[in-house]
């Protein structure tokens, strides 16, 4: 089995020192999404990860509404089927904590969004601007190209215009292709938002599956995590059960 020590020294070489706002989402997708069993050393990273930072959590203050969350969760971890009064109110404690962290999280992905807005109103606006200005200038090196051939006594001066116009118009439609591209990106990055964005959480099978990776559900069949195959043969109990 691999020392524990060993697997705690590589998560917290590998993940955070706490869990935050901006790693919420894919921690959030790593636990609901959890396939048991896994190997060990998974499992103790992930233990390490989320009881390191639910030991550094501050409740917030016992308002009204916070204590009727917490008899609702208080609900789902007794549905759950966690027997140890001690696991039971660290579960609570952990979902707090998560519920603390998808806030902060969702409040964070929502002043992203609308930053993203503004960028892409900001360049959908310069593209019409560059496209406005560009269509001047060509009409005015079309018409100081018709003085140039309709007036030739004026010869250098409408030279000088004609090829400052076509010049400068050349300059603004050469901003098109840059801004679409930026366009593009910008579009993209709101579509990776919006689409893998946690909107809420489903407590229930976050609470379950939380139980099973923290050890705290003993009496469930579900085979956690496995030990190193290499050492262990399966037929004779290479796996443990939690």
């Amino acid at each position: 089995m691999p020392d524990k020590r060993t697997a705690m020294s590589d998560a917290h070489e590998f993940y955070p020192a706490h869990l935050t706002p901006e790693t919420f989402e894919s921690l959030y997708n790593t636990i609901v999404g959890l396939k048991f069993p896994m190997d060990v050393a998974r499992v103790l990273e992930l233990r390490y990860l989320i009881n390191h930072t639910v030991d550094a959590f501050t409740e917030p203050a016992p308002t009204i509404d916070y204590r009727e969350f917490r008899d609702a969760l208080q609900t789902v971890v007794d549905a759950v089927g966690i027997d140890n009064k001690r696991h039971s109110e660290r579960m609570l404690r952990i979902l707090c904590m998560m519920r603390e962290l998808h806030y902060a999280y969702s409040i964070k992905t929502r002043d992203a969004e609308n930053a993203l807005r503004v960028e892409m109103g900001e360049n959908r606006q310069r593209r019409r601007s560059a496209i406005r200005h560009a269509i001047e200038l060509t009409l005015a090196a079309i018409f100081c190209g018709i003085l140039w051939l309709g007036l030739p006594e004026l010869d250098w001066p409408i030279k000088v215009l004609t090829g400052a116009f076509a010049i400068g118009a050349w300059l603004y439609f050469r901003t098109l292709p840059a801004l679409d591209r930026a366009l593009g990106e910008l579009e993209r990055r709101m579509n990776q938002l919006q689409r893998h964005r946690v909107r809420s959480i489903h407590w229930r099978l976050l609470a379950h599956k939380l139980a099973l990776l923290l050890g705290f559900k003993r009496n469930s069949d579900v085979e956690v995590f496995i030990i190193d195959t290499e050492q262990h043969d399966y037929s004779r109990s290479s796996r443990f059960q939690h």
